[in-house]
């Protein structure tokens, strides 16, 4: 049976779709859906959040609320594909499993062995391994590697292996020590991509989707769009305009091995069933049983919390710690516009897929979403009045964010300029050999944009001399400074990474 119940918010935009509800022993999650519903209507943003709970190898609930297109008004539904971020990462890391499996690859290879002909400098390559990338034990780092694949979109196959090369010793963590990063998937996937002999993207579309039969995820958003699959814009809380999307999207150019899938969530809940059933659905062995467990096993140790999540571990891809007193496996994903859920819970059986276009109240109602159903699930006592009191939380809380991000931006935009010379000066292109051109243009208005890529920005003020403030990513600073020699503006520095200034 499957019923959806419309809300009256927005035209009945909002809606919540449960599965299976005829059945006696099914969960109630009816209560869940008009939290919802009301933290929409109390913080006057309709974008998008998709709901899905497993249990015992079957979607017990599905709930979708909210906007895909707030300008077109269009709903979300049990198909539209969200960006999931970096919750592509349980995914990549069980293809290279189910890979070594199949001896098509050994993840005891060393970094030195993956690229022989490179030269590592300040860390011993020869000590770090495939396993090392994919659990966040390397010691190493690599941020114009993670800019140019995830966010300016600049790069190619040659490209990216220089990169590689100029990896460099991570100063927060040594070789050994858990630090979660993209640099390793990134890495790995550059390896992967010569090694196995096809893109990382096929890679997955082979190993995991196709025998899973998951038909709305990909790698490509080129091929979501020509499939005519529906895709969430992104969407922010923290943004002065919320209702308009932003402006950085996601292409092909910047999904990347870390953070690279569109997916839905009944499409993510069959991976999570497959998670809790050894790689079976519906009685059929889709992917190896001992695979699967091995992906589970910890590998990395350490002691972090985010919101209500305990992390002492971390396995392949998934995260591991207690939750409400049992074993919870979990990754989420986060980017602009976009708040991914994905966890399981193996001693209940159960697990849940929580899908947002926000990337501020999306991440805070996925937390309260996970409380609510696990509670519902391991029958906890006062799990709904405990939810209506801590989304009402969330609710008074958002127009105290909405107050302080306002007042950010005011406090930003009234910085003095720091600048040697007058700021056409400062306008021209400016070079990198791997991560390709930054441009800095004057508009009439003074305004000065800088562009690299798909990023672009109206940037503000610095206090430090010759530096100013831009978002490339919205809603979050990056500080460029410009090398000044003399009367001249010879380069941009920005993250390890220094663009020339061409004459």
């Amino acid at each position: 049976m499957h019923s959806r119940i419309a809300a009256p918010l927005l035209a009945a935009a909002l809606a919540v779709a449960p599965r299976a509800a005829a059945a006696a022993a099914e969960p109630d999650f009816a209560a869940l859906g008009r939290l919802v519903v009301q933290t929409k209507r109390a913080t006057d943003l309709p974008s998008g959040t998709a709901v899905a709970v497993v249990r015992d190898g079957r979607i017990v609930y599905e709930g979708y609320f909210g906007l895909s297109d707030i300008a077109k008004r269009i709903p979300v539904t049990r198909n539209t594909a969200f960006y999931i971020a970096s919750a592509t990462k349980p995914f990549f890391a069980l293809s290279v499993l189910l890979d070594e499996d199949a001896r098509r690859l050994d993840t005891r290879t060393s970094l030195q062995q993956m690229f022989p002909q490179t030269r590592f400098d300040g860390f011993d390559a020869a000590s770090v391994t495939l396993k090392d990338l994919l659990v966040h034990t390397s010691g190493i780092d690599n941020q114009p590697l993670v800019w140019a694949t995830a966010y300016s979109g600049i790069h190619d196959a040659e490209s990216r292996r220089a990169l590689v090369a100029a990896s460099y010793p991570n100063a927060k963590a040594k070789h050994g020590t858990f630090d979660y990063t993209n640099v390793g998937y990134a890495i790995a996937s550059v390896w992967l991509d010569r090694t196995v002999g096809t893109p990382w993207q096929r890679q997955l579309d082979a190993t995991i989707f196709r025998p899973l039969a998951m038909t709305h995820t990909t790698a490509s958003i080129r091929t979501a769009r020509a499939a005519g699959w529906s895709i969430a814009k992104p969407y922010s809380f923290a943004s002065e305009t919320p209702r308009n999307p932003l402006y950085l999207v996601k292409a092909d150019e910047t999904l990347h091995a870390a953070g690279g899938l569109v997916s839905t969530a009944p499409d993510l809940a069959r991976f999570l069933i497959a998670q809790l059933s050894d790689g079976a659905i519906d009685g059929r062995q889709l992917l190896p049983a001992t695979v699967i467990a091995r992906s589970h096993e910890t590998q990395a140790t350490l002691e972090e919390k985010y919101q209500d999540f305990a992390r002492s571990g971390y396995a392949w891809g998934w995260y591991t710690g207690i939750y409400k007193g049992r074993t919870l496996l979990h990754h989420f994903g986060g980017f602009a516009g976009f708040h991914a859920h994905l966890s399981f819970m193996p001693e209940a059986n159960a697990g849940l897929v929580v899908l947002s276009n926000d990337d501020v109240l999306g991440a805070q109602t996925a937390n309260l979403i996970a409380d609510h159903v696990y509670g519902v699930l391991l029958e906890q006592p006062d799990t709904q009045t405990t939810s209506s009191r801590r989304f009402a939380e969330m609710q008074a809380k958002a127009a105290t964010f909405r107050a302080s991000a306002g007042k950010r931006r005011a406090e930003i935009r009234a910085r003095t300029w720091n600048l040697s010379l007058p700021r056409e000066r400062y306008a021209g292109r400016y070079a990198h050999p791997q991560l390709g051109t930054m441009t800095v243009e004057l508009e009439r208005d003074g305004a000065m944009v800088i562009r690299w890529g798909r990023l672009a920005a109206i940037a503000t003020a610095y206090e430090d001399k010759d530096h100013v403030r831009v978002e490339f990513a919205p809603n979050s600073g990056e500080v460029l400074a410009f090398a000044v020699n003399g009367e001249s503006v010879e380069a941009i520095a920005f993250d390890r990474m220094v663009f020339a200034k061409r004459r």
